[in-house]
């Protein structure tokens, strides 16, 4: 009788066990999402103002694309993953804004599979990377710069990459505020089975790319 009093007592206190690190975990990504929130709509605000003087009517339709990409950015936070379809619309909604901003000075293209639309990755998790391509290659560069959107699957592993010419990966360059969220979002998701890393492609330009676990295509 003591030993299986001392097996319940045993499991009831793995089981508290538990939910005290499924809260803490919670807890930590809202804490993180909150962080993200607030830098992203700073920077889109910053967008609309450096062409509200110049340009009233464009400044019009960027803030009512604001307004689109804040109400669609809110339900998808309710949850700490959506579907990469969901993910993917949020990030167009970013970049029909950039675009607007930076006109005959960019182009994107979408290489999406179509066979990993749905599959879950946590929210908002690329637009710091489409962020970071515009910061650090269109903003410091007068011409075109090209950027471009990968998805794709590799057996059980999600592949996300976004690529932009015209910058290069300095030697001394560190996370800013969004990637290191980014990171530590996947860190608290999946542990050491997803990782972000950043690279030069060797012909002036940098890729930024996720790797994260991905259920099998018969699931």
């Amino acid at each position: 009788m003591f030993g299986t009093l001392s097996q319940i007592r045993s499991r009831e206190q793995a089981a508290q066990l538990g939910l005290i690190q499924k809260a803490l975990v919670e807890a930590q990504l809202a804490r993180l999402q909150s962080q993200l929130r607030p830098h992203f709509l700073f920077n889109a605000l910053n967008t609309v103002s450096s062409i509200m003087q110049s340009d009233v009517p464009r400044a019009d339709r960027l803030l009512t694309r604001l307004g689109d990409l804040l109400r669609a950015s809110l339900n998808s936070t309710e949850s700490d993953t959506v579907t990469l379809r969901e993910e993917i619309r949020l990030l167009r909604l970013y970049a029909e804004i950039m675009q607007e901003r930076f006109a005959a000075r960019v182009t994107l293209s979408w290489q999406i599979d179509d066979n990993v639309l749905d599959a879950r990755v946590p929210a908002m998790l690329l637009q710091p990377l489409l962020e970071n391509a515009f910061r650090h290659g269109v903003e410091q560069r007068t011409g075109t710069v090209h950027i471009r959107i990968d998805a794709n699957r590799d057996a059980d592993r999600l592949n996300l990459a976004i690529n932009n010419t015209g910058s290069i990966l300095n030697s001394n360059w560190r996370d800013g505020v969004g990637l290191a969220n980014c990171r530590e979002r996947l860190r608290v998701l999946y542990g050491n089975a997803a990782s972000l890393g950043i690279q030069g492609d060797g012909s002036g330009g940098v890729t930024a790319f996720i790797v994260l676990p991905c259920a099998p295509e018969s699931a």
